[in-house]
């Protein structure tokens, strides 16, 4: 069986066109990795953008909380001092009946 003969000009004419569309691939992953470098670059910096509202948020409820603390033992003071109050008023009551 003999094969066909291939002329000179058929395998320039396959190289060229192997050529392009190597040529092709190639410009087209360029592009690809471009995007992908573009829309990671995107990404990070709306993490980064969330991550800070997120410390920002945060910093703001730690101060919330400290100011409820310091409430909550303002609270305290003024429970205490009512109970000392209420402590005088029953020894002058007891005084007064001794009297």
């Amino acid at each position: 069986m003999e094969l066909p003969s291939i002329s000179k000009e058929s395998v320039d004419l396959v190289s060229t066109k192997f050529d392009t569309i190597i040529a092709d691939v190639s410009e087209r992953m360029n592009y690809l990795i471009q995007q992908t470098c573009q829309s990671a670059e995107r990404h990070h910096e709306q993490c980064i953008a969330l991550a800070d509202e997120a410390t920002w948020e945060m910093d703001r409820l730690r101060t919330i909380i400290e100011r409820c603390d310091e409430i909550e033992l303002e609270f305290a003071k003024i429970k205490r001092i009512g109970e000392i109050v209420k402590e005088f008023k029953n020894r002058v009551a007891y005084l007064e009946k001794r009297a």
